[in-house]
């Protein structure tokens, strides 16, 4: 379960932790609007590098890196057999048993299991190097244009922000929850299906009644301590770029715009 915690905040003092949130965001939607208009495996490939760049100035532990590839290699495999299973037909055919493989199958299951993934690290990269506070105070910035049309932008971000913070709290219930069935006898994953599934109604139960419980209470505090969604707030620690924010955004934007030429040149 822990493992499942990729996404999990961890302290450092590295440039990418300094970086602005602002700034983070920015790439953060660009490298996924490059990765979903991409459409060859050397862009793709080029992204990669570009995202490994930033994880050697993020100072992040091997050991998270391994737990992002535990996680997400799952999704990736999954998606690598269904495009090559399922794919059209084309190029060299290849027969394993009863399953066809086509040489077109196996491009596109390389290429959209390489983006599924690439996006994971690139959330994962963001969620590493920004607290939850500091995320949804960039998002409102980039959403404060919209409360002029009344969209509810304060209301959407403080969501955001409980949403941020409680996940990992839920998670860690899970796996306690699970520990306390296993120190009682239970006998979760074991057994023919329908008895997988009963084995997990101890577990999502008391998760349910536990997460209710921790809304009430949270919505109770923020009663207590006068929140109203509708008055104009000031942040502890206001956002201000500094010069390395600018030279960050400006190589990552020389970056970036090599990709988009290295995109054209290759179509």
């Amino acid at each position: 379960m822990r493992s499942l915690l990729v996404g999990k905040y961890i302290y450092g003092q590295s440039v990418l932790h300094r970086l602005d949130p602002r700034v983070k965001l920015f790439l953060l939607l660009s490298i996924v609007t490059l990765i979903f208009i991409g459409d060859s495996v050397l862009f793709q490939f080029s992204t990669m590098l570009f995202l490994a760049f930033l994880t050697y100035i993020s100072d992040i532990p091997s050991n998270a890196f391994k737990s992002l590839f535990r996680t997400a290699g799952v999704f990736v495999l999954l998606t690598l057999m269904v495009h090559i299973v399922f794919a059209p037909e084309g190029g060299v055919k290849w027969k394993i048993f009863f399953i066809m493989i086509s040489q077109q199958g196996v491009k596109n299951g390389i290429f959209y299991s390489s983006r599924l993934f690439s996006m994971i690290w690139l959330a994962s990269l963001l969620a590493w190097t920004t607290t939850p506070i500091a995320f949804t105070d960039a998002t409102l910035w980039l959403l404060k244009p919209l409360a002029r049309f009344k969209v509810p932008v304060r209301d959407f971000s403080m969501m955001m922000l409980l949403a941020l913070r409680f996940v990992p709290t839920l998670l860690d219930d899970v796996r306690e929850l699970k520990l306390a069935q296993l120190s009682r006898g239970a006998s979760l994953g074991k057994g023919s299906p329908i008895k997988r599934i009963k084995s997990v109604i101890p577990l999502v139960v008391p998760l349910f009644v536990g997460a209710f419980r921790r809304a009430e209470n949270t919505a109770v505090a923020l009663t207590l301590r006068g929140y109203r969604n509708n008055s104009e707030r000031t942040s502890l620690y206001p956002l201000r770029f500094q010069t390395s924010d600018y030279l960050i955004l400006g190589i990552s934007c020389v970056i970036i715009a090599g990709l988009v030429f290295l995109m054209v040149s290759g179509q």
